[in-house]
C-alpha cells in the first residue's frame, strides 16, 4: 500500500483519538446507567440528572465519530443501482455525493455553531436538570464533529485516492464468508 498524504494520516490519527473518546464516553455513559440503576432499586436514590447524562453523553457518542466513519466507509449506502454502474460512473456519483455532503453539513455546521454560541453568551441550563449542567459544551460538540467531518469529505474529493474503494453487497458477503 502507497503511503497516504499527510493530511490523511493527521486525520487518521486525531479520528483514533476521537473514536477511543467516544468509546469512553460510551462506558461512562453505561456506568452512570449501572449506578443510577443500583441506585434507585437498593437505596431509592438514583444518580442526579442521570438522563440528561446519557443524552448529552449521546450527542458526543454519536458526533465526535463521523469523520472516521467516513474514513472506512461505513455510513449507510444504498447501491443496489449503482453496484451496476462502471466503475468510474460510481467514482463520479462519489464525487457528486461529497460536494453535496460538504455543502450540506458545513452548513448544519454553521447553524449549529450559532446555537452553541447563543447557549453559551445566555448562559443556557439543560431543561430540569437538578445539577445546573451548561448546554453549551453539548451543543458545540456538534458544529465540531460535523466540520471534521466535512474536512474528511473535502480530502477525499480533493485526493479520490484516499476513499475506501467501492465494494458491491455480493463482494463484502462474499469476503466476509472467506474471513469467517
Amino acid at each position: 500500500m502507497s503511503r497516504m498524504p499527510w493530511p490523511v494520516r493527521v486525520m487518521d490519527r486525531v479520528d483514533q483519538v476521537l473514536v477511543w473518546l467516544s468509546q469512553a464516553l460510551l462506558a461512562a455513559m453505561v456506568g452512570i446507567t449501572f449506578v443510577s440503576v443500583v441506585g434507585r432499586s437498593f437505596f431509592r436514590s438514583p444518580v442526579p440528572d442521570d438522563l440528561l447524562l446519557s443524552e448529552m453523553l449521546m450527542v458526543a457518542i454519536v458526533f465526535v465519530p463521523l469523520s472516521y466513519v467516513q474514513s472506512i466507509r461505513a455510513h449507510i449506502e444504498v447501491t443496489v443501482l449503482t453496484d451496476h454502474l462502471p466503475r468510474w460512473l460510481q467514482e463520479t456519483l462519489v464525487s457528486i455525493g461529497l460536494i453535496i455532503g460538504i455543502v450540506m453539513f458545513a452548513w448544519m455546521a454553521w447553524l449549529s455553531a450559532g446555537k452553541a454560541w447563543e447557549s453559551y453568551e445566555w448562559g443556557e441550563i439543560a431543561y430540569a436538570s437538578t445539577l445546573g449542567l451548561p448546554e453549551w459544551p453539548v451543543r458545540a460538540l456538534i458544529p465540531l464533529g460535523l466540520t471534521w467531518w466535512c474536512v474528511r469529505m473535502l480530502i477525499q474529493l480533493l485526493m479520490p485516492w484516499t476513499r475506501e474503494p467501492p465494494e458491491s453487497e455480493v463482494e463484502r458477503t462474499l469476503r466476509e464468508s472467506e474471513d469467517a
